[in-house]
């Protein structure tokens, strides 16, 4: 009898080859570089009719890379799963917190000075 707990959870299959098309957001994490650097140079390729960038199909509005044209591209097959990106650092100490802006003085007015601006 299967256990309920093996019936509840999702078993998650990750394939050591990688898939024949890559997302751009894929792709760019193999190129090792920014989403919006990606995106410029899939537009690129597209303008320069394939001559510069990175190869690009376009379905529909989204843009897909032939697994086969980048690792051409590259020289080498690439490496795949992708290596996930380290962790952002985290504030660890009190001092590295942003501090808190000083209080501004309020001026005051004496009460001599409230009855003669009340009487004028």
């Amino acid at each position: 009898m299967t256990p309920v707990s093996a019936m509840i959870e999702p078993t998650l299959s990750v394939s050591s080859t990688p898939p024949d098309f890559l997302t751009l957001d894929e792709a760019a994490a193999v190129l090792r570089v920014g989403r919006s650097t990606a995106y410029r140079e899939a537009n690129a390729f597209e303008a320069s009719g394939g001559m510069t960038g990175i190869p690009v199909v376009r379905y529909g509005k989204q843009f897909r890379v032939p697994r086969c044209r980048l690792e051409e591209q590259l020289g080498g097959p690439i490496t795949w799963p992708l290596p996930t990106p380290p962790a952002k650092p985290k504030f660890t100490t009190q001092s590295s917190f942003p501090t808190k802006r000083a209080p501004r003085p309020v001026a005051s007015r004496s009460t001599a000075q409230l009855s003669m601006a009340i009487e004028s």
